[in-house]
């Protein structure tokens, strides 16, 4: 009986030999062939067999690849990433990829798109290093896993605004893991699933992938962003300081909608009640607040001073600091104003919010506890150091940085002073509290690791120098920006 080909395989399959074959199909097919491309590397000498479809055997199914000849691994890549490449899109490769490389292939994840190109990238350096790092990929491509659960959706992790996740270990110290260079990222990062997202200051949304940190699309949205995104309704919502907000699906990276609602958008969106609201600032100091529809359609607009603080969630109440020197509260349906509280100068750290009590700060160092229902303050604390940095929660701690360089620990309580650590610069970012644990990065390029006490238990160099980001974090994980682009980290005990 003749032995079946991958190229008879392929004939029965498509009917003709130009349709493409179908998605899933393709990347099963190069798991399959990756898979057998590592085992033929791993021998000694490693195999390098051919890749023609006539030359592969089928076997119960399978692509069982022959014997080999002399050649090297990353050109073994390259011609497994061309035969796929051609098989999605219905057509033979062309030499011409190799110096031009190959064409964008429209499938239905950023993933699955950034692996083919990776598979074959003329370029070796941005190549899969090694048959079993792409049979990794092809793997996870294929995999129930994709990035579909959102576990840091938005800046400081939640619609309370609260910068707090709970710990899987009880750290003692930060180690590096991956760095990924796509310009500065000023904004705070959100990890979706197996994805990490960034907002680099060059416009642009950058999808990475949250273990190895490879650059799986990078898609310019606006002329510059610092507004921290949020993904909800498995689209990522991006506001840019063209003073647009944008939608692009969390799936394929296809922008959903564009929507012009102010001169600039510094605010980070809040992805609540099937509302993405978010803060304006516009000519001669005014700014306002803005609901869209998830579908970036305008619900409501509420006219204030310029909003550079980002909106939170209490209960059906949304609060958000303005530079008129309030927090303001309004109702998250309809943007009814419910009532405000000036607190001091400039409002644009943004509100925190706890149970029944919204913790703010201002640029002239009032903190401040407000009853979430109607306004009334519960204490305040005159630090007179200016804050731009946004409290985190811990247990019985309100935990924030100021341009002095301090991180302040205040009892949420009363207002009492707990702790007061130093740093070498300025601490406008926004720390993170991770169980007992607190991360808070400095102007002075470190982040430093706290404990509960306010005792530094570890100041670990950024890469790239001083940040004004604020880490993503999950479980041992820290994803943070930089100058220089992403950096993901890893807590130790």
């Amino acid at each position: 009986m003749e032995k079946e080909t991958l190229e008879d395989h392929l004939r029965k399959a498509t009917r003709r030999s130009t349709a493409p074959l179908p998605e899933d199909r393709v990347f099963a097919l190069g798991r399959d062939l990756a898979r057998e491309l590592a085992a033929a590397h791993a021998e000694t000498p490693p195999r390098h067999p051919s890749l023609e479809p006539a030359d592969v055997l089928m076997v119960e199914g399978a692509p069982r690849l022959g014997e080999g000849q002399p050649g090297d691994e990353g050109e073994d890549i390259f011609r497994l990433g061309a035969l796929l490449l051609g098989l999605a899109l219905g057509r033979p490769p062309v030499p011409a990829w190799r110096l031009d490389g190959p064409p964008r292939v429209e499938v239905s994840s950023v993933r699955r798109r950034a692996i083919l190109a990776g598979l074959a990238a003329p370029r070796r350096a941005d190549r899969y290093a090694t048959a079993a790092d792409a049979l990794a990929a092809l793997e996870a491509a294929l995999s129930a896993a994709a990035a579909s659960t959102s576990s840091w959706p938005m800046f400081r992790g939640d619609a309370g605004r609260s910068g707090t996740c709970p710990a899987t270990i009880v750290a003692r110290e930060v180690r590096p893991r991956w760095q990924a260079r796509v310009g500065g990222v000023a904004a705070s990062p959100v990890i979706a699933g197996d994805l990490v997202i960034a907002a680099s200051s060059d416009g642009s949304l950058c999808f990475l992938d949250r273990r190895t940190g490879r650059v799986l699309e990078k898609i310019r949205v606006g002329s510059a962003i610092e507004s921290s995104p949020a993904v909800a309704g498995a689209v990522i919502h991006a506001g840019t300081d063209d003073g647009t907000m944008v939608g692009i699906a969390l799936a394929d990276g296809g922008e959903r909608y564009r929507a012009k609602i102010g001169a600039m958008v510094r605010s980070s969106p809040l992805a609540t009640g099937g509302l993405v609201i978010v803060g304006t600032v516009d000519a001669g100091s005014q700014g306002a607040l803005v609901a869209l529809g998830e579908d970036g359609r305008p619900r409501w607009t509420r006219k204030l001073a310029a909003v550079f603080s980002s909106p939170a969630v209490a209960g059906t109440t949304v609060v958000v600091g303005a530079d008129d020197g309030s927090v303001h509260a309004v109702d998250a349906a309809k943007g009814a104003p419910l009532w405000s509280q000036r607190i001091g100068s400039k409002v644009r750290a943004t509100p925190v919010v706890a149970g029944d009590t919204v913790y703010a700060a201002s640029l002239d160092g009032n903190v401040v506890a407000l009853a979430a229902a109607d306004g009334a303050r519960r204490w305040e604390r005159a630090l007179g150091h200016s804050i731009y940095s946004s409290p985190c929660l811990t247990p019985a701690t309100i935990v924030f940085g100021c341009h002095e360089g301090h991180v302040h620990g205040l009892d949420t309580a009363t207002g009492a002073v707990r702790f007061q650590a130093e740093t070498r610069g300025p601490v406008l970012a926004s720390p993170v509290a991770a169980g007992t644990r607190v991360l808070a990065s400095s102007t002075d390029g470190h982040l430093y690791l706290l404990d509960q006490s306010g005792a530094v238990l570890h100041a670990f160099p950024l890469p790239g120098g001083a940040t004004q980001s604020s880490p993503a974090v999950e479980g041992d994980e820290v994803f943070i920006g930089g100058a220089t682009g992403l950096h993901a980290l890893g807590l130790v005990s």
